[in-house]
């Protein structure tokens, strides 16, 4: 089997992963499920070539759907730390670039040999620009607000839904006649 081939099923499994994780069913049952896919894939490709083994199973996220359908009630902790990381991620760099967007402003403004401090939005936090006579500078600071903690905290929770098993109560099932 070439290295492309092997790419190929790799990606398929990952994908199914990442539906699974994204689904909510747990660590040691997505590693189970992706082990057996893997062996079947590769078992499947040795007999019939790559691109029919991929083609036979589907979609890796119909696949992962239709798995996680008894995990329906289960809190998603791994895609909430996704969600709140990025959303993290963009909240620290929107703040990079408004604290260097107030440096610039105090480089623009021409003053000199002395701090200049203030609010920098959309967050609200406190920046100060010091710049020597000739324009070069001497001292920057910023701040960075509680609020991008705070925020990426609240997506966290609402990614998760930690209150998946209270809505979704596993329903009794009629006894069999």
């Amino acid at each position: 089997m070439s290295i492309l081939d092997r790419a190929r099923i790799a990606g398929a499994v990952a994908g199914y992963d990442f539906w699974m994780d994204y689904r909510g069913v747990p660590g040691r049952r997505r590693k189970q499920l992706r082990t057996e896919l893997r062996a079947n894939l590769d078992e499947a490709a040795a007999r019939e070539g790559t691109t029919s083994a991929l083609l036979a199973i589907g979609s890796p996220r119909a696949m992962a759907y239709a798995v996680a359908e008894i995990y329906r009630g289960r809190p998603r902790w791994a895609f909430g730390g996704y969600v709140a990381l990025a959303t993290w991620v963009v909240l620290q760099l929107l703040w990079t670039f408004s604290v260097l967007g107030f440096v610039e402003g105090v480089r623009a403004s021409g003053v000199t040999g002395r701090p200049v401090t203030g609010s920098v939005p959309p967050l609200v936090s406190q920046a100060s620009a010091e710049f020597g006579t000739a324009g070069e500078p001497v001292a920057m600071a910023g701040v960075l607000p509680l609020s991008v903690l705070v925020v990426a905290l609240v997506a966290f929770v609402l990614a998760a839904g930690p209150w998946r098993p209270l809505v979704h109560r596993r329903r009794p099932r009629p006894a069999a006649a």
